[in-house]
């Protein structure tokens, strides 16, 4: 498969089979998402207030608007995840993420962290409140979402080699009209 090539239904199940995401980590998730959903909204609240200092994303969150999608967004894109339902409608809204991001055209780390900082604070919330989390809960859920967060910063990736073939193939069609108007005159 080239970076380009979408892939198929049957790539990702291979891909969920190297993470170890099988029946029983469905279930759990399933079981776990109410849980999941409220410390994701909890951490949202806060997530990106550390984003609008930073020089090279800090421009886009001092703008409350695009904060409010953004949170919006994510708490959605949780609620998929967190579905594991793994079907066209997830890869869809996974590829749209990245292409989403791939078009504001800030650094892949930056959407890395956020995500990082989202688990960090859903297992915070999971060790301090309520039933505390277990190890096979935590394994679960750091599946299921590296999982996620590799599909989206592959889709980003993929969508940025795209723009960049696109580009090319305009650069060289300008320069084959140009060599065609001097071979003319």
């Amino acid at each position: 498969m080239t970076p380009s090539t979408k892939p198929t239904p049957e790539h990702f199940e291979l891909q969920r089979e190297f993470f170890r995401i099988d029946a029983a980590t469905v279930a759990r998730i399933r079981k776990l998402k109410p849980r999941l959903m409220a410390y994701a909204a909890k951490t949202l609240e806060t997530l990106f207030d550390h984003l609008a200092s930073n020089p090279e994303v800090g421009d886009y969150f001092e703008i409350s608007d695009n904060t409010r999608y953004l949170r919006d967004g994510m708490l959605a894109h949780c609620d998929l995840v967190f579905s594991a339902r793994f079907d066209p409608k997830y890869y869809d809204a996974v590829d749209q993420m990245g292409l989403r991001h791939s078009k504001l055209d800030y650094p892949s780390h930056a959407y890395s962290s956020a995500y990082a900082n989202l688990m960090a604070g859903l297992f915070r919330q999971g060790m301090e409140t309520g039933p505390k989390l277990s190890a096979e809960d935590v394994a679960a859920i750091t599946r299921v979402s590296i999982y996620d967060m590799e599909l989206t910063i592959a889709a980003f990736f993929r969508h940025q080699l795209d723009k960049q073939a696109a580009l090319y193939a305009d650069t060289e069609k300008v320069r084959d009209m140009m060599t065609q108007q001097r071979l003319a005159s």
